[in-house]
């Protein structure tokens, strides 16, 4: 690194507050912002970091939907780091089926641990980001480059689709996108998501896929003059389940593998189940795809097994329409980003990096749409790792979990990975990415 990295590691070490992170992580939970519910957690973000002296701005995605940024000016010359977090949460809290640190709004500590919705994903990001830069602050420490503190809406893998309507359901990444579309950009972003504190250079991308079957309604009393959509539906669903491996053959990666998940299910009429087959069934399903594949050649590959289906039953009929598409992407492993994160994290734990596993890529980031505008990202997160010192976001019977070791620790390194980054020749730091980039004029 550019800076005596151990003089500036003892500062920071003296200057984080755990208790401080923690009061700041529980109140951010404690605030309800589940997708297309934002703003005051936007409102609170931006009252934090304007309080260190940064020139805060509101971004209206839609009514009652901002965006939130946050800029530490440098003293010029550096390159421009973005701290980028997604705000909304992955439940709402009131959905069936969930356990009570995945409904809890108010924060359960317990000793090392922290229960809460929202809290591993990703509100743990914020009060890291905050305390990386109060630090550098206190410690003294002047950048070169800015850096920008992004609080964005709409990132949680949702879409909206048939009766689920409304900006409640508009996630997948819309916040972000808004964001760069109107000229919040950086020379590079750092994205807090759950990774367990593993650098994670990718994602993979991720398509939302509806399929349809039709049948022939009657009623009960005659079923077998009608054509049951359901179970047609079920052999689509036993094709798909044979067709995942090969799918995954299909398309190597080095670090990850895509797969599909099998999420959701409705037809016929539940109000009146006289109605006799259905006449109608809907699948929804999650396919992730590693970077550089072709969203049509995937599509293809599904209307083959629905088109070899109907070549073996004159009844099959179905359709197939994709309702969110998001490509992957991924930065070099020998990129200065990710060896800047590396190092970090090197002098943070005394322990080398631990690359995410093959289908952990398959969670989504915003890193996707950042690269789209030319901007390298990698997630580095404190949350994704439980009680049981697994890799997850969730607690076996309290729901999403956060340690508060990996929170403090998480902003350890990021306080040394903006000092080192900010603080590089920013024509320099072009001049060596430029030879990462897809394409070279």
């Amino acid at each position: 690194m550019s800076l005596d990295t151990s003089a500036l590691q003892g500062k920071v070490d003296a200057l984080i507050d755990r208790d401080e992170l923690t009061r700041m992580l529980m109140e951010l939970v404690a605030i309800p912002s589940p997708t297309g519910k934002e703003a005051a957690c936007a409102r609170y973000l931006g009252d934090r970091f304007a309080g260190l002296g940064m020139e805060v701005k509101y971004q209206e995605m839609e009514p009652g939907r901002p965006n939130v940024i946050a800029t530490l000016r440098g003293k010029g010359g550096g390159p421009s780091l973005m701290f980028n977090g997604h705000m909304d949460t992955t439940q709402v809290g009131d959905e069936d089926g969930l356990q009570l640190g995945q409904r809890n709004q108010a924060g359960i500590l317990e000793d090392e641990w922290l229960y809460g919705n929202g809290c591993s994903n990703m509100k743990s990001a914020f009060p890291a980001y905050w305390g990386a830069i109060k630090a550098l602050q206190q410690a003294g420490v002047e950048l070169r480059g800015d850096i920008i503190m992004t609080g964005v809406v709409g990132e949680i893998e949702k879409a909206p689709i048939d009766q689920y309507q409304g900006c409640e359901f508009r996630g997948g990444g819309s916040g972000t996108r808004w964001l760069v579309q109107h000229g919040v950009t950086s020379d590079l972003a750092i994205i807090g998501e759950p990774t367990g504190l593993r650098v994670q250079p990718g994602n993979t991308g991720y398509l939302f896929v509806k399929i349809s079957t039709e049948g022939v309604m009657q009623h009960t009393w005659s079923k077998e003059k009608g054509v049951d959509a359901i179970a047609k539906m079920r052999k689509v669903i036993d094709r798909l389940e044979e067709w995942e491996p090969i799918y995954e053959r299909r398309h190597p990666h080095p670090l990850m593998k895509p797969r599909i998940g099998i999420s959701a299910i409705q037809g016929g009429f539940p109000y009146k189940p006289s109605l006799c087959p259905a006449p109608y069934c809907y699948l929804y399903m999650h396919v992730t795809m590693v970077p550089n594949t072709n969203i049509e050649s995937v599509k293809g590959e599904i209307q083959d097994i629905l088109d070899d289906l109907a070549a073996k039953d004159r009844e099959f009929k179905s359709d197939i329409e994709i309702y969110l598409a998001r490509n992957g992407y991924e930065v070099a492993l020998e990129h200065p980003l990710v060896k800047a994160m590396e190092s970090a994290h090197r002098a943070v734990s005394g322990k080398e990096n631990i690359w995410p596993e093959p289908y952990r890529y398959s969670v989504s980031s915003d890193g996707s749409t950042l690269d789209d505008y030319g901007v390298p990202a990698i997630t580095y997160g404190p949350g994704g790792i439980n009680r049981q010192r697994e890799y997850s976001m969730f607690d076996s019977k309290l729901g999403e979990i956060l340690s508060l070791t990996n929170l403090v620790d998480c902003t350890r390194a990021y306080a040394l990975a903006a000092a080192d980054l900010c603080n590089r020749d920013r024509a320099q730091w072009l001049k060596d990415t430029r030879r990462f980039q897809r394409f070279q004029g």
